[in-house]
C-alpha cells in the first residue's frame, strides 16, 4: 500500500520577494487541501526557525541561490552556502558537501516584454552530476513566457488562466529524458514558484496569482510506503527521501485533482509492487508496468528512453515490459469535446539490464 500527499514547492516569502508570512501561507496550504509546502526564498534561510506543522501541513524551508541565472534550490540545509552564477557545477557541489539537495529551477525561463522589461533567469551550463533533479514545470515562470500578447495575457489572467499552461516546456523534458538516459537517477519536479505580486491595475491593486490559488495549480504529489509521520523531523526526512529517490509525481491540478495516480512495475499476477516511481530494480521475464489514472478521461502514455511506446485511453493501463530501459508514464486529461492536454508526468521506474 501506497500513501500519497500533495504539496508545493518553490514559494517566496516576505523574508525575500514573495509578499506572505510562512504562517498565512500555510493556512492558504491548508485550505487547498496540501500536505507539505517547500518555502525558497531568495538566497536566505531566515524562514528555517519556523519549520514545523501548520494546521496538518508540514513546511519546511530551503533556499533558491543565484541572482541573475543558474537559479537552484537548495534543500536540507543548516547554514546557507553561496551560489555561483558562472560554474553551476561548483554551486551543486557545495550544496552536496554541505549535506543538502538541490534541484534545478526553471531551465529555460523565456521572458515577457510586459513584465520586468523581459527579463528571464535560465540556465545557460548544466551540471553534469551532483544534483537531485529540475524542474519540468513551473507554474508562474511558464505563464510570464506565454505573456507575449496584452490582449491575450488579458483574456487568460481574468477568464482563462489555464488556457496559458498548456504544457511543460518541452525542452525540459528533452533535458530530463537526456539525464535519465545517461545513466543518471534524476527527480522530476512541478512547482508554483509562487509570490503572490501585489501590483496596481489602473489604479486598483491586484494580487498576481495568490498562494491559495497557486497552490491548486502545478503540485508534486509523494509517495511513501508508510504513512507521514505526526513527528515533523520524521516527516522532513520522509519528504526529502521521496524527492531525492523519484518516489513522485507532478500534477496540473487546476485540470483535475491528481490524487488517485499511481505508476508502479509487477511481476507476473503479484499485488505487491516490485517497483514504484524513481526506483530500480533488475530488468527479468515477467515484469508488467501498471499505471492508473485519477478519471476516465485520461490518456495515459508510456515513454521508454524518452520514446514514446503506446498510447491507452481510459483509467488504467498494464504493460508488458520487452526489455530494460527508464521508463516514465504521462497522463493527458481529455475534457469533453476538447483535445487531450498535457496533466501529470510520473517519475520513471528504472529497469537495468
Amino acid at each position: 500500500m501506497l500513501f500519497t500527499y500533495a504539496g508545493n514547492i518553490h514559494i517566496h516569502t516576505l523574508h525575500s520577494d514573495g509578499s506572505g508570512t510562512i504562517t498565512g501561507i500555510a493556512a492558504d496550504a491548508a485550505a487547498a487541501g496540501l500536505r507539505y509546502i517547500i518555502i525558497t526564498d531568495h538566497e536566505t534561510l531566515a524562514g528555517l526557525p519556523e519549520e514545523g506543522f501548520y494546521r496538518g501541513v508540514a513546511v519546511l524551508v530551503g533556499a533558491e541561490l543565484n541572482k541573475e541565472s543558474h537559479h537552484y534550490l537548495a534543500l536540507g540545509l543548516k547554514e546557507l552556502v553561496p551560489g555561483s552564477e558562472t560554474d553551476p557545477q561548483q554551486m551543486v557541489d557545495r550544496v552536496r558537501r554541505a549535506g543538502g539537495f538541490g534541484f534545478i529551477a526553471h531551465p529555460f525561463e523565456k521572458g515577457s516584454p510586459y513584465i520586468d522589461g523581459g527579463k528571464a533567469y535560465p540556465w545557460t551550463r548544466f551540471p553534469e552530476s551532483g544534483f537531485a533533479g529540475l524542474e519540468i514545470w513551473n507554474y508562474s515562470s511558464f505563464w510570464r513566457g506565454r505573456a507575449t500578447s496584452i490582449p491575450r495575457t488579458l483574456y487568460w489572467f481574468f477568464f482563462n488562466r489555464k488556457a496559458a499552461v498548456d504544457r511543460p516546456p518541452p525542452e525540459g523534458l528533452v533535458l530530463w529524458d537526456r539525464y535519465t538516459g545517461s545513466g543518471l537517477r534524476v527527480t522530476a519536479i512541478g512547482s508554483s514558484d509562487a509570490h503572490a505580486a501585489r501590483v496596481g491595475l489602473a489604479c486598483i491593486p491586484v494580487e498576481i496569482f495568490p498562494y491559495r490559488f497557486l497552490f491548486r495549480t502545478i503540485n508534486t504529489y509523494l509517495c511513501f510506503r508508510e504513512a507521514m509521520s505526526s513527528n515533523f523531523a520524521e516527516a522532513k526526512s520522509q519528504i526529502y527521501s521521496a524527492l531525492r529517490g523519484g518516489h513522485c509525481f507532478i500534477s496540473f491540478d487546476q485540470l483535475h485533482p491528481g490524487e488517485g495516480f499511481s505508476f508502479s512495475a509487477f511481476r507476473g499476477g503479484s499485488a505487491a509492487a516490485a517497483a514504484i516511481m524513481g526506483e530500480e530494480i533488475g530488468w527479468q521475464e515477467g515484469l508488467n508496468l501498471k499505471v492508473r489514472a485519477p478519471t476516465g478521461r485520461s490518456e495515459i502514455r508510456i515513454i521508454k528512453n524518452g520514446t514514446l511506446l503506446c498510447r491507452h485511453h481510459g483509467p488504467e493501463l498494464i504493460y508488458p515490459v520487452e526489455g530494460p530501459g527508464v521508463y516514465r508514464a504521462e497522463v493527458y486529461y481529455r475534457p469533453l469535446w476538447r483535445k487531450a492536454r498535457p496533466w501529470i508526468y510520473a517519475n520513471p521506474i528504472y529497469l537495468r539490464s
